[in-house]
Formats: C-alpha cells, structure tokens, sequence
C-alpha cells in the first residue's frame, strides 16, 4: 500500500508541476506582454508564479501531512489562501489569451488557459485526500496481514544436533535423576501451557538424540524421587 500511495502522490505531483509550468507562461504575458527582454520588470515577471506555486506546494505537504495522520485541516485561513492563489492564476492566464501582446486572441487559447489552472487547482484540492486515504487503508490492513501472519503455522524445528547420551535402555528408568526432572519439567510445562509435549521439546531440553527422545515421549512421565 505505501508503494501504491508514493507512486500516485509522485504522479499527481509531476502532473501539478507540469500545469503550473504552463500557467507560468500566461502569468508572464500577463506582466510583461509589452515589455522587452532588455526590461528588468520583463525577467521579474518569470518570478510571480513560481513565487504562487511554492506557496500552493507548501500548503499542499503540510495539509497532506496533517490529514494523513488524522489531523483537521479544515481553517478558513488555508482555503483563503488557495482560492486566491487559484483566483490570481486564473485571471491573468485568462486575460494574457484574450488580449494577447501580439496578434488576436483564439478560442483554443482562452479555454486552455481557463482549464489548466483549474485542473491545477483541482489537483492540489486531491493530492492531500488521495494520501490521507491510502494511509487510512494502510491502517485498516495492518491488523488483518498481523493477524494472519500469527495464525500461520510456526515452522518445525530440525533436529537438535547433541552429542548421543548412553543409555542401557529406551525408557525414563535409564536416566540420572537430573534428566528425569527434566522430563518431568517439559510435562508439566507442556500441561500448563495446555498443548502435547513434542519429541523435539524432549530432545532440546534433555540434549538426547532425536529417536531417544520419541521413545521416552511414548512412556509416561515419571516424577524424581
């Protein structure tokens, strides 16, 4: 889920640059549509939407920030803003295409520049939900996939490598008094905890080999005098 949520925030991103790249171009015939290059005001005027479009991208990582940890972004204060920058944008994109500096304005050109500061100002209101959303889901997952993964089977262990104990026959009778407490601990345990004790419980607590240890789990424990 966060791999999916860093690709779509990248993605709406690289799409918000690119609009605000073009709105940059409206903005500055806005400005300096009469000026010429060798006018200061003329290479100023490139700064004016960069200056509204950091200001918008600020905005946008703090409130995507906020809402993805459930945080209201809800003040007045923060859509003022917004919508003014939007207002400012949209204004001097419109009217650089209908009175352009040179030649006359064109259908194509006035609906490209009344659309693409909208899409642009669409796409900052949705960067911010599309994140808290897919962090919330994110959450919501995290106690099924932890769930599943503790009611997966744990795997068997292998065989405890231990050197071979002597014994002169395969029952409990044959071990020293301190293995027999062993044995005896690993059925009382195995009882508390309300499970069957294993053979290689038996074989990693007392250290016997593995085909020693099922012969004792078929006996019946026997308590150390």
């Amino acid at each position: 889920m966060d791999r999916l949520r860093v690709s779509l925030i990248r993605s709406m991103w690289l799409f918000l640059v690119c609009g605000l790249g073009y709105t940059t171009v409206g903005v500055h015939d806005f400005l300096a549509g009469g000026l010429s290059a060798a006018d200061p005001a003329w290479w100023g005027a490139w700064l004016v939407e960069p200056c509204f479009a950091g200001v918008l991208i600020t905005v946008l990582r703090w409130e995507a920030e906020m809402l993805a940890r459930g945080v209201a972004t809800a003040y007045k204060a923060v859509h003022r803003l917004k919508h003014l920058l939007l207002a400012s944008t949209l204004i001097m994109n419109v009217w650089s295409a209908l009175a352009p500096a040179t030649g006359s304005p064109s259908a194509g050109s006035v609906f490209v520049h009344i659309v693409i500061p909208l899409v642009v100002y669409l796409v900052a209101e949705v960067i911010p939900h599309m994140q808290s959303a897919c962090v919330q889901a994110r959450d919501r997952l995290a106690p099924v996939a932890a769930s599943a993964s503790s009611a997966s089977p744990s795997p068997v262990p292998s065989a405890v490598a231990t050197s071979p104990v002597p014994v002169s026959a395969a029952s409990s009778a044959g071990l020293s008094e301190s293995m027999r407490s062993k044995l005896a601990a690993v059925h009382r345990d195995a009882a508390g905890a309300g499970r069957a004790v294993t053979a290689h419980e038996i074989a990693e607590r007392l250290r016997v080999p593995l085909h020693y240890a099922t012969r004792l789990l078929s006996e019946p424990p026997s308590v150390p005098s």
